[in-house]
């Protein structure tokens, strides 16, 4: 199945789409990868803020359920999630500018518009930041 560009999967818009592409997705998992430029709205000081961080896994989680909606679901358009909760957040350090962030999101639960995703975010073998999420799905994009 071919893959549709990453804007297509987000209801943000260019200059606030904090991932580059996707590296594999699935029924229950997606991964995505960001590569972090000094151009971003969201580094400060040559790292990413913590927003930043938070929005690409969001993002990350984002193009996981418009994969489904699409691909899976065959639906018309992309309902719009938004994150009710994350938990167990830990960031063990911030990305700087030139490093390429893996994140890969694992759908855990789900009941039927609330989804509990698990999220671990990698530059190469290093592990920065795990956390879990809740997003909740409401209506479309128009």
């Amino acid at each position: 199945m071919e893959l549709h560009p990453i804007d297509f999967y987000l209801p943000q818009k260019r200059p606030f789409i904090m991932v580059d592409k996707i590296q594999s997705v699935s029924l229950h998992e997606c991964q995505t990868e960001f590569n972090v430029s000094g151009q971003n709205i969201m580094v400060h000081d040559g790292e990413l803020s913590e927003s930043g961080l938070l929005e690409n896994i969001a993002q990350t989680c984002a193009t996981h359920v418009g994969y489904i909606e699409i691909h899976i679901r065959n639906a018309q358009y992309i309902r719009i999630g938004m994150v009710a909760q994350i938990k167990s957040l830990e960031i063990k350090r911030y990305p700087r500018v030139g490093d390429l962030i893996i994140t890969h999101v694992t759908e855990k639960e789900n009941y039927g518009d609330v989804s509990i995703y698990d999220a671990v975010m990698t530059i190469g073998e290093e592990e920065i930041a795990t956390g879990e999420f809740r997003v909740i799905l409401t209506d479309k994009i128009n």
